[in-house]
Formats: C-alpha cells, structure tokens, sequence
C-alpha cells in the first residue's frame, strides 16, 4: 500500500474511532513504526490530524473530504449556482483573444462558458462536463487532456494527464477547489493525484486564479495543494466579517452593489 493510501485509510479510520495508536497503524498497514510516523507528520502538517502520545486523534471533528466521501460533479451541479456566476463574471473580464487559458473541472469554472463564446482563445481542460456546456458559438480551440478519467469527478489526472500539462505554457489558469483555511492559507482537495495536476498547472501558468463561493470556507480535504498567497486573484462572493482582505482576494459584487458605492 502507498503511502497517500495509508494517509486516507488514518483519516478514514480517526472519522469511525477518533484515536487509534501508532500500534494499531502498524498492524492495520504492516509497516514499520517509521513509515507509520511520516504519514502522521505529513497528516498533521496538512492540519487534518493531531499527533498524540502513542497515537494520533481528529484535529477537527467535523468530515474530511477524501475521495471516498467526494460528491460527484453532477450533485453539486445547482449549488449555490448564483454565486459562481457572480465570480465567473468578474474572473472572465481578465480574459482577452488570443490567450491560451486552462480551465478546471467542476461546476464553479464552468460558468466562465457564459462569458467568452466570442472569446479567439486556446482553450485547454481536463472535463467532458465542461465542453458539453461550450456553447456552438465559441470561437476558439480545444485541447481536452487525457489520461486516467475519473467519471464521478469529471476530471483526468495521472502520469499521461501531467506530461500533456507540461506540453502547454498558459496565459492564464481558473481552478477550482474543495476546501480553504482562511487562518493558514491552505488550500484542499480532496485527491492527491488531483492534487498534483493542480500544482503542475499553476507551475506552467503566467497568471492563476482560485474560484471559490463561501460554502468552501473552513472545508479541510485530504490533500494540501497550494496557499492562498499563491494565486494571483482569488475570486469570492464574500469575506468574513470583522477580518481583514488579502490583497489578492477580489470580492465580487453584482451590478446594482457596485452602483451604491
């Protein structure tokens, strides 16, 4: 068993029993007391775990995203729909012909659709979902990345979908996420391979920008891919009250808000 497996099987188990023992681990996995330690280190500095004496326990009691637990892209399809149009039609305005742009699985980047079918643009994705809403108007090209496909997630990730990523240098980069720690800057989703397709293409990007509505505030999932301070905008419908903005944070409003001010 790998060890990104071990760390999903820890967490899984710490959701059933809330403590298990550094002993209990290495019987469960069969591995050494060493190889045991590292998972939990790593778990603890994602902040999803706390090592205790002898074993380790549940930072939060609240459910960790893995990919065991993640809803699919089709249930989340009419969530908060409202609210990522919103973002999509600030984070859209930054797009111009001519540059090619990557766009994420999920629901949130789809609705960037709405705002560039007149857009000569190279468009580069790694979902089916997303280019069956492309408009039959669009004007630009299509790159659609390859690999192992997940069709829960909607999403192609592994060694063939990296190596396609690494043949591209992008203008601009729209991702999106499971989760966000407001408090250390983290950035969650729920599966490491999906995880490193992220890094990769922030890696080969100019500029990359976070879409996120506030239901993904203080949602932890199993892997930490980035920090906050990482992305050139991050695209909100909303900010905590009573705490201060980051710079790179662009808190969308609509049209008749922006009028009052």
């Amino acid at each position: 068993m790998l060890s990104k497996e071990r760390m999903v099987r820890i967490v899984q188990l710490l959701e059933e029993r809330q403590f298990v023992t550094v002993k209990e681990l290495q019987e469960s996995f069969d591995v050494s007391r060493s190889s045991v330690m590292r998972d939990l280190i790593e778990l603890e500095n994602q902040g999803l775990i706390q090592r205790e004496r002898g074993g380790a326990s549940l930072k939060s009691v609240s459910t960790i995203l893995t990919n065991f637990n993640e809803m699919s892209v089709v249930s989340k399809e009419n969530l908060n729909m409202e609210e990522k149009n919103l973002i999509c039609a600030h984070a859209a305005k930054s797009i111009r012909d001519g540059d090619c742009v990557y766009i994420d699985s999920g629901t949130t980047p789809t609705h960037i659709l709405d705002y560039i079918q007149d857009k000569r643009i190279k468009l580069v994705t790694p979902s089916i979902y997303l280019i069956r809403k492309l408009p039959a108007s669009f004007k630009g090209d299509i790159f659609l990345l390859g690999g192992e496909f997940n069709r829960s997630y909607d999403t192609s990730y592994g060694s063939l979908t990296l190596d396609m990523i690494r043949q591209f240098h992008f203008d601009h980069a729209f991702l999106s996420t499971n989760g966000i720690d407001l408090e250390n800057g983290n950035v969650y989703v729920f599966d490491f391979n999906v995880g490193a397709c992220k890094k990769t293409i922030m890696e080969c990007s100019e500029k990359c920008d976070l879409l996120i509505d506030a239901s993904k505030y203080g949602v932890k999932a199993m892997c930490n891919w980035a920090n906050l301070k990482e992305f050139h905008s991050v695209y909100v419908d909303v900010y905590e009250e009573n705490r201060e903005i980051p710079e790179n944070f662009v808190v969308c409003k609509g049209e008749d808000e922006n009028e009052d001010e």
